[in-house]
């Protein structure tokens, strides 16, 4: 995808972006994170608002952690309007110390935009960083116990890492945005709180995207994984829990202009490790984060909701539905990658009819999907940017489901060797990924999905019709 406006004429105009800072003003019951943003003659201010916090947390938001967080949210959220510009250089309120850390985070971050925008952004001086943060005093420590605050977006990973880590540690939840039908499955995950972060996108920057600026995939969970961390400080919590998987690992583009492009960088080990890193450094008093269900692939998750299929059934997940309607967040488009995945997936580990009912209909009876299921696959061109398994766990999948029948969107895969000689659902569901970033409490209940993998649990074939 090119850009209607010219890059150079862009950037030559705005050679500047600066993040001005975050502010965070308490008003009645909730906290309003704003950020201000200027480029040229342009001046964004979009904001965050908390709730759900008690006033004594409210209290905290003028600590040096906090405000250090509500600094780092605003640099990531600053990515979502600094594309429309590519301006070359990039003032930041962080750290001079943390320049090296920052550096390392946005081609990554930025990669699936840089790709599909078609941006050499490899040259020396495309992007140059300018810290202005200055240190403060110290804030609070987290308070003694163990407590988890579990960012639930609605889907299955985040399902079964709620109800895995309430087996573990008492927890509350963090909700991004939610529908009606996220809180209504959030509720039943109690008996702790839910707090909520609650944003929009500004219309001048829509208005810039249609009238030809670049535009594109921007490190979303990377804000909310800052979002829940300042949510967390406030809180007291001592972790918060992501629901990221060993599939979000597989990258989409093996390389372009050098480096692998992934939709989910995100929320890899890699940015994991990395946000580690950012908070042990420079904010050790806000919680630990991590991905407890990351020695996981997708179809190991959703064998850990097998005890609870119910709840599984009133997940949802995909994007495309969602953003064409304000329905309960359990919508299906039945055409994009993430919903044929999801029906590959429950028709394997839980049948075919099980399938049909939670997405509303057969998608292995369309015929439009077959080049959306080989490309998934890895049997050609590019592995779709949206949520979807591994290519191992992809075609061990359509494997199983062939050994039963040849439904028409997976047909042209029935004599593909590839296709044959994929890893068994067995050997798939055994696997065991890096685990160093799993708290200890809670990894005893996460591999329970390992195990069953051994052979009982994982079906030869699907009942397909």
């Amino acid at each position: 995808m090119s850009t209607a406006v010219g890059l150079d004429a862009l950037r030559a105009a705005h050679p500047t972006f600066t993040v001005a800072g975050a502010t965070g003003t308490v008003e009645g019951t909730d906290l309003v994170v704003r950020f201000r943003f200027e480029v040229g003659q342009h001046t964004f201010e979009p904001s965050v608002t908390l709730r759900g916090l008690e006033p004594h947390e409210l209290a905290r938001a003028g600590d040096e952690p906090a405000r250090a967080l509500m600094n780092a949210l605003a640099t990531v959220e600053a990515f979502s309007y600094w594309k429309a510009f590519c301006s070359p250089t990039l003032s930041i309120p962080v750290l001079p110390g943390q320049h090296r850390w920052w550096a390392g985070f946005w081609p990554s971050a930025m990669g699936e935009f840089f790709y599909r925008n078609d941006i050499d952004f490899t040259a020396p001086d495309f992007l140059t960083l300018v810290t202005t943060g200055e240190p403060g005093p110290a804030g609070a420590a987290t308070q003694p116990g163990a407590r988890a605050l579990v960012m639930f977006s609605g889907g299955k990973d985040s399902l079964a890492l709620a109800l895995t880590t309430r087996k573990a540690l008492p927890m509350d939840i963090f909700l991004h945005n939610p529908a009606p039908g996220q809180l209504e499955v959030a509720q039943t995950l109690g008996p702790g709180r839910i707090i909520t972060a609650e944003q929009q996108i500004l219309p001048e920057l829509l208005r810039l995207k249609a009238a030809g600026h670049p535009d594109g995939h921007t490190p979303y969970s990377a804000g909310l994984a800052f979002t829940a961390l300042l949510a967390g400080y406030l809180a007291g919590h001592t972790d918060v829990l992501a629901g990221t998987s060993r599939s979000d690992d597989e990258p989409n583009i093996k390389a372009y202009r050098g480096r692998p492009v992934n939709h989910r960088w995100t929320k890899t080990y890699e940015f994991e490790d990395l946000l580690r890193e950012y908070r042990d450094r420079w904010v050790p008093q806000a919680p630990a984060y991590a991905g407890p269900l990351r020695p996981l692939l997708e179809l190991q998750i959703i064998s850990l909701l097998t005890d609870d299929l119910d709840a599984y059934l009133r997940t949802a997940g995909c994007n495309q539905a969602a953003a064409r309607s304000e329905g309960t967040g359990r919508d299906w488009c039945r055409t994009c990658a993430t919903c044929a995945w999801v029906f590959l997936a429950t028709s394997v580990m839980f049948g075919h009819d099980v399938a049909v009912g939670k997405v509303g209909g057969d998608l292995f009876a369309d015929v439009t999907l077959a080049d959306l299921y080989e490309r998934m696959a890895g049997l050609h061109g590019t592995k779709p940017f949206e949520g979807t398994g591994s290519e191992d766990e992809v075609r061990a999948a359509i494997r199983v489901v062939l050994q039963t029948g040849t439904p028409a969107a997976l047909a042209m895969m029935s004599e593909d060797a590839r296709i044959k000689n994929a890893p068994s659902l067995t050997e798939v569901l055994g696997e065991w990924g890096a685990d160093d970033l799993v708290p200890a409490a809670i990894r005893p209940f996460v591999e329970k999905a390992r195990t069953r993998g051994t052979g009982r649990d994982a079906p030869d074939t699907v009942d397909y019709p």
